[in-house]
């Protein structure tokens, strides 16, 4: 059964997200039931800036900085618990590209 659950938007407006679920009940055919999230997509994704931040900050903490910190995850919205970070096992998932240009390199290596 496919279910919809609506999350207001701080700034107005909602949006609706679909999961095809298998919860059990009675719909009408070819409907699915819309929930309504206990918060905001922003509050959601609080969660989410938080991680992200902690995983950035761990990286600016390295003895060579790195000019840019590019981080990749998965992200499932869910109305009751908020944000779910997705990963596919029991497990999250990171994907982190870290960037040098030469020129921090050669600075990094003349200080040595």
């Amino acid at each position: 059964m496919t279910t919809r659950i609506e999350f207001p938007l701080a700034s107005g407006g909602t949006l609706v997200v679909e999961s095809e679920g298998t919860g059990a009940g009675v719909a009408p055919a070819g409907r699915g039931s819309l929930e309504r999230a206990g918060a905001t997509v922003r509050d959601s994704l609080h969660t989410v800036v938080n991680t992200a931040s902690d995983v950035i900050d761990a990286f600016r903490a390295l003895p060579r900085r790195p000019d840019e910190i590019e981080i990749k995850f998965g992200v499932k919205l869910d109305g009751s618990v908020g944000v779910i970070l997705a990963g596919g096992s029991a497990g999250v998932h990171f994907d982190v590209t870290l960037r040098w240009s030469p020129d921090t390199l050669a600075e990094a290596d003349d200080e040595e």
